[in-house]
């Protein structure tokens, strides 16, 4: 992917700062992208890195992520959403940022080379079943790229994209889209636009992760997917959600996730 100079012009006022605090975000935390780097190189075999890649763009003054809804057969987390990626291969050299692009473009036709994505960098890793997973963060400048993708038949059913600022305040959501309904298969709770469960991890010493569910136009975006979304949402409009992020007693840190897992895995 290429460099970026300066990426103001390609986006309307409204969310032009909202660009620039992520492009900040990224230049200025390159010790944290080394350090993760070199924790990943320390993870062995590689088959158990993967990379998915957060694509941003904006269309009519918003800024919204490109999702993608698992193909429904698939035997693992089949019918849900999900960022596009996937485990690392050799091909990759160790290198996430390589995943992500290669996954993207397998899953759903996304250019491997590209003059209008700007890589922006990864962000805190998260665990995931035995995987140690790196968000690769990218900036589309040209969304006729999007009129391109195809969902790969099988692997997935359904391209769609979802409002980032809805990360933060569930309800603008419905704003922007028409939203799958209340009580149908791909949202099944009371509540409008946000849930989230509390969960107990007995191997990790009975701490609680919370679960967060968002309303989509299509299958919830949930889990990891979730959190990682959270997370870019709260970096590029600079606050916080307008619900508990975070179970009383939940581990915040990502990376202490991480290496908690890994010595699950360890003992295991």
């Amino acid at each position: 992917m290429t460099e970026h100079p300066s990426l103001d012009s390609y986006f309307s006022e409204k969310t032009r700062q909202h660009v620039k605090d992520l492009v900040t975000y990224f230049e200025t935390s390159t010790d944290d992208q080394e350090r993760r780097t070199a924790y990943l190189n320390g993870v062995e075999p590689y088959s158990r890195l993967a990379a998915v890649l957060v694509l941003l763009f904006e269309r009519d003054g918003v800024l919204r992520v490109l999702m993608t809804m698992r193909g429904k057969n698939l035997k693992t987390h089949g019918g849900q959403s999900s960022l596009p990626g996937g485990k690392m291969d050799v091909e990759d050299n160790r290198d996430v940022v390589a995943t992500a692009y290669r996954e993207a473009h397998e899953e759903v036709s996304l250019p491997r080379t590209c003059a209008h994505i700007h890589t922006l960098g990864t962000l805190d890793l998260q665990p995931f079943h035995h995987l140690v997973v790196a968000p690769v963060v990218a900036l589309l400048t040209d969304n006729s790229v999007l009129d391109e993708l195809v969902p790969h038949k099988g692997e997935v059913d359904h391209i769609f994209s979802h409002p980032l600022e809805a990360f933060l305040n569930p309800s603008l959501a419905a704003d922007l889209e028409t939203l799958v309904p209340r009580g149908s298969d791909y949202w099944p709770y009371e509540s409008r636009y946000h849930h989230h469960k509390d969960h107990v991890i007995k191997e990790l010493g009975g701490t609680t992760y919370r679960l967060h569910a968002f309303q989509t136009s299509a299958s919830p975006i949930t889990g990891f997917t979730a959190d990682i979304m959270i997370r870019v949402a709260e970096i590029a409009y600079q606050r916080e959600a307008e619900y508990e992020r975070y179970a009383v007693d939940q581990i915040r840190s990502s990376q202490a996730w991480v290496e908690a897992f890994e010595q699950r895995l360890l003992k295991s």
